[in-house]
């Protein structure tokens, strides 16, 4: 495979180009014909009903799952052509259930994310110990990660996903890195689901673009910058969160009636 232009990547802030792109699951068409283009610091939502192929494309994206048709270029080149260890410097995955087959510690698992990375063991402490403050798990780090529950699981799996794209230096630019997330709050209390979204929102003015499936259009609509509604087998609306939901779009997403509400600082909330 090609080696991935890091010098052009550092210049360019587009990261992802889909052209005409479709993903199909075994003999069903999902989505056809996506034509997007993804940039540094935006912070995008991916929204549809059950089955619509938002976690399908999620996968696509991440070069996790073939592409059946089209064009996907990371950062000016075809995604197909990057060899993975490549890749993991630049992309990071944190799908809706992580496997977790072996009972390793929060902490090990945490290390496994930055061991493509050469830096010093003090250096890899500090920023471990650094995420795991952010996201509320300093205290799991010596459980043994079969034993937490469903959101303490998340937040570390979160924390890896992380973990896996900071650069060693904190003052290097997170601009040219892309995280895709797949329900990353569906696990967790109110508290913990406010704690990730303002984490993701200060990730992104760093200049990390954010990708991130979620079924909560009231939780995350005021933190992200961008939503794709995805429906039809293609995507209805692509704007701001108080642009993209409006009766119609959502009418057509979820083939039922639902309100808005807005309130003085324009957000957007979706009421039955």
């Amino acid at each position: 495979m090609a080696r991935f232009n890091q010098a052009h990547a550092q210049e360019n802030e587009t990261l992802f180009t889909l052209i005409n792109v479709d993903v199909i699951r075994g003999k069903r068409q999902l989505l056809c014909n996506l034509n997007m283009v993804f940039t540094a610091g935006e912070f995008i939502a991916l929204a549809g009903e059950n089955g619509c192929g938002k976690s399908s494309l999620l996968t696509v994206l991440g070069g996790l799952a073939p592409l059946e048709k089209g064009t996907l270029l990371f950062k000016g080149q075809l995604l197909s052509e990057i060899s993975m260890r490549d890749l993991a410097e630049y992309r990071a995955v944190m799908l809706q259930s992580a496997s977790t087959p072996f009972g390793f510690l929060v902490d090990e698992i945490l290390q496994l994310a930055r061991h493509h990375i050469i830096e010093s063991p003090d250096n890899r402490h500090r920023i471990i110990s650094e995420v795991a403050e952010q996201f509320d798990i300093t205290h799991l780090l010596s459980r043994n990660i079969q034993t937490l529950s469903g959101g303490e699981r998340q937040r570390v799996f979160l924390s890896k996903a992380i973990l896996q794209l900071l650069p060693v230096n904190p003052q290097d630019s997170l601009v040219g890195k892309l995280l895709l997330l797949d329900e990353p709050t569906s696990a967790l209390d109110l508290r913990h689901q406010k704690l990730v979204m303002q984490q993701l929102v200060s990730l992104s003015k760093q200049g990390l673009c954010i990708v991130c499936v979620s079924h909560d259009l009231n939780l995350i609509s005021p933190y992200c910058s961008r939503m794709l509604l995805l429906a039809e087998q293609g995507c209805i609306a692509d704007d701001k969160p108080e642009n993209a939901l409006t009766i119609d779009t959502l009418a057509r997403c979820y083939h039922t009636q639902l309100n808005l509400i807005r309130n003085q600082e324009h957000d957007v909330f979706v009421t039955h």
